[in-house]
């Protein structure tokens, strides 16, 4: 007998009418009497007995009866069970960078928690290429990086486009601008994002490729560190044009020719669960309403031009 069969005579056996259980199974009368007849076929055993419109069940029959209801009951621990181990792996790893994080962790710990409280999220907060190498190590499920090289065990999913800004404070004489020219924001004094960040590697190969050499302060692996010394009017920052809220008392100014390519990032080959799903489906849906990428994109257009070795598409 199948699971199915099993499902089918307990609900007959148990109400002992073919019309009750074929509409608890929401399945045509005829099409249940014809799985009785079958099951008798099969099992070579008289199931029931007609007693008017009503049926009963035999001596047969009731022994059945109660060696299908205890199957199915193991069937359904079965199944708890399948489902607890399913929800303990399926714990949803996401690994985002800072600087990304500033837009997308209010939308996730705000919007998405509200609306999916059913989803257990951990977040990692880390750099783009150790976000990378989480997801390819399978330590993360899913990662949002900008301009992340290309990987051969990596699927891509792309956001869009966010410019590279100078951060400066308000009364900077540069904050006025619309956008800056890439040679002018880097003879800026600078503090910049560590060596491996994503950010600075393309700095320095963008000025490499332009045989410019930048007015550096200081490297830090603090998001923090770079907003207190650009408010401080020390120096100004190079970051992604969501690393600095509209609100804030700094200035983002898109830079000519620096575009960042966000991108979500998943292990190819390994499942994309329901819950992965889910996560994927909220960040396209959301990304584009970061509230940077809206006041910026009119500035952005003008000087929209792909970085050469950008992010994947």
């Amino acid at each position: 007998m199948t699971i199915q069969q099993m499902m089918y005579y307990e609900a007959v056996a148990r109400h002992q009418s073919i019309t009750r259980a074929a509409a608890e199974l929401h399945i045509a009368q005829p099409t249940l009497s014809l799985a009785m007849q079958a099951l008798e076929s099969e099992t070579g055993l008289n199931l029931f007995r007609h007693v008017g419109r009503n049926i009963e069940l035999t001596v047969d029959g009731q022994a059945l009866f109660a060696e299908v209801t205890q199957m199915l009951k193991h069937v359904a621990r079965f199944d708890s069970r399948v489902a607890e181990l399913a929800r303990r792996h399926q714990d949803l790893r996401f690994a985002v960078p800072m600087f990304v994080g500033t837009i997308l962790l209010p939308l996730v710990l705000g919007k998405f928690r509200a609306t999916h409280p059913e989803i257990r999220l951990e977040i990692v907060e880390t750099t783009g290429v150790d976000a990378l190498d989480l997801v390819e190590r399978e330590e993360a499920d899913v990662a949002v990086v900008h301009d992340g090289e290309h990987r051969h065990g990596l699927t891509v999913r792309r956001l869009p486009d966010w410019p590279f800004c100078l951060c400066v404070r308000r009364d900077h004489p540069l904050a006025a601008r619309t956008h800056v020219p890439f040679a002018e924001a880097i003879a800026e004094p600078l503090v910049l994002l560590d060596r491996g960040s994503l950010i600075t590697r393309r700095l320095a190969e963008l000025c490499a490729h332009d045989h410019l050499t930048p007015h550096i302060l200081h490297y830090t692996p603090h998001l923090s560190t770079i907003w207190n010394v650009v408010t401080h009017g020390i120096a100004c920052g190079l970051l992604a044009g969501g690393a600095i809220l509209p609100d804030s008392a700094l200035v983002a100014i898109p830079i000519d020719g620096l575009v960042q390519h966000p991108a979500i990032f998943t292990k190819t080959g390994r499942q994309v669960t329901q819950d992965q799903r889910t996560l994927i489906a909220f960040l396209k849906r959301e990304f584009p309403a970061a509230p940077v990428a809206k006041t910026m994109e009119s500035s952005y257009n003008r000087s929209r031009t792909t970085l050469k070795g950008g992010a994947p598409s």
